[in-house]
């Protein structure tokens, strides 16, 4: 009892701190982790908000494959916004993140609390609890507007709410049930999370079958909502899953954007998550599944685990939605190998060293991403918004900044004319318009420092004295000039 005292006396401190850090990142996490959650999100809500044109659009907007409930929250936001006279879209992507962070945190606490209890080891609750809060590529994910976080805090949070429950009933299944619907509406492949989840509570956990109708009757729900969301975006009633299933699984589309080999997955994360502390994670989920295998979490993540490793085309965000419980699964396994192998395991001085090294690592890589920009392109973008509200016309030679696969038109103003020139000569002075030139790259132009000033750089001057190993030839470097009248 005093050593769950003293712990739930730090909860509160963990909570407020990991709070903090979360809105830090939320502020200084601009722009986005991978294409699709700017285009497949933000630029499809674009097209409901004029800023776009269907031609402009990811060519699975034709194929009518992607769900369109996010766009509506972001449609919803941006309209409510306006009536108080905002219309900046960064400050609606600031805000889509800070919703992010809170629904990441609300998961967190959920399954936190599930299993916090039934840990007795001192050392192993005081992990839990700063794995939980403070992971640093949790932190990272968890202030995503994206489909790989938004579905997984849905499923983590039914999961949860399932789980710390002492009595199921009705109502509390149908809930458990719209989130575990929210979770499939918001990415597909979550329909493995949830099938192996169901399956577990009806053939593990032998739930009343009434329960069950509850659960599945939420799910439909849900899903029922989404087709009327896409109903509404697409114009016409369609089934976006069937459409995602047939033109990424039957015509095997997904197969043209690259195939890795079966253990990608395994390789990259262990290059990724810091080794030798990547291997933590790596055999903590091999524990799990051996020796937990009629647990809920292995009949949850297994199904989904081996769809992914078995599909051609592999990307690590695409197992985002199964990292918040990563925290739960290196815990359990630790507690597995101490309960039936090495006794005194939390007690071993190596092993405490080890988990000390962890986290000051992992405290230094909380730090970088929390006041890192999640795409340093998109300070660009801000920096012309803000600065430009007049007429504009931005000139360009090989590389237009605003191209990213397909335009950027998110975060342009209506005023920005953009035009790609040959040479310094093409630029015209029209009356009434400001002028800007961006360069790409550290090539000097000294015919534009008599004409022009420096208004925008992506690295300040000092850090490009320090190219070492000519690391800024490997980088995005971006320089705006506004031209002299």
């Amino acid at each position: 009892m005093n050593i769950l005292k003293s712990i739930h006396e730090n909860e509160k401190i963990i909570y407020l701190l990991s709070a903090v850090i979360l809105i830090l990142t939320s502020v200084f996490s601009l722009g986005y982790f991978h294409f699709d959650e700017h285009f497949q999100i933000l630029e499809f809500a674009g097209l409901k908000l004029d800023l776009t044109a269907p031609e402009n659009l990811p060519w699975e907007y034709h194929y009518q494959m992607r769900p369109s409930v996010q766009p509506l929250i972001v449609v919803c936001l941006y309209r409510l916004l306006s009536l108080f006279g905002i219309s900046s879209p960064f400050a609606i992507t600031f805000l889509l993140r800070l919703l992010s962070a809170a629904f990441s945190f609300s998961g967190f606490w959920l399954l936190y609390n599930v299993y916090s209890n039934s840990i007795n080891d001192r050392f192993l609750q005081k992990w839990y609890l700063l794995l939980s809060f403070f992971l640093w590529f949790l932190i990272f994910i968890s202030v995503r507007f994206s489909s790989e976080n938004w579905s997984g805090v849905s499923f983590i949070i039914a999961f949860a709410l399932y789980l710390r429950a002492e009595k199921h009933n009705f109502i509390l299944c149908l809930f458990v049930g719209l989130f575990l619907g929210f979770s499939f509406i918001t990415r597909y492949q979550a329909g493995f999370l949830t099938a192996g989840f169901l399956a577990w509570i009806m053939l593990v956990r032998r739930e009343k079958l009434t329960n069950v109708f509850a659960l599945i009757a939420g799910i439909i729900f849900i899903v029922f909502l989404g087709i009327l969301s896409d109903r509404w975006f697409y114009g016409e009633w369609t089934l976006t899953s069937w459409n995602y299933f047939e033109a990424n699984i039957l015509q095997d589309r997904i197969s043209g954007f690259g195939i890795k080999p079966w253990y990608y997955y395994i390789e990259t994360f262990f290059v990724k998550g810091i080794p030798p502390f990547s291997l933590l994670f790596i055999l903590s989920l091999l524990i799990i599944l051996v020796f937990e295998r009629t647990g809920p979490i292995t009949w949850s993540i297994l199904p989904f685990l081996v769809i992914h490793f078995m599909i051609g085309h592999k990307e690590m965000r695409f197992l985002f939605p199964v990292a918040g419980l990563l925290p739960v699964i290196v815990i359990k396994a630790m507690d597995v190998v101490q309960r039936n192998y090495v006794k005194d395991l939390t007690a071993n001085k190596y092993f405490q060293l080890f988990m000390k090294v962890f986290f000051i690592v992992n405290f230094m890589l909380l730090l970088f991403i929390s006041f890192r920009t999640a795409d340093q392109q998109v300070r660009l973008y801000r920096k012309i918004y803000y600065g430009y509200t007049e007429q504009t016309t931005l000139y360009y030679f090989n590389e237009n900044p605003y191209l990213r696969v397909l335009d950027i038109q998110f975060y342009k103003r209506k005023n920005l004319e953009i035009k790609q020139i040959i040479s310094s000569d093409s630029i015209r002075n029209i009356p009434g318009r400001t002028e800007l030139i961006v360069l790409s790259g550290l090539n000097e132009h000294p015919e534009f420092e008599e004409h022009a000033r420096l208004v925008y750089t992506s690295y300040p001057g000092w850090i490009v004295r320090l190219n070492f190993n000519d690391w800024l030839s490997r980088s995005a470097v971006w320089r705006v000039y506004e031209l002299y009248k």
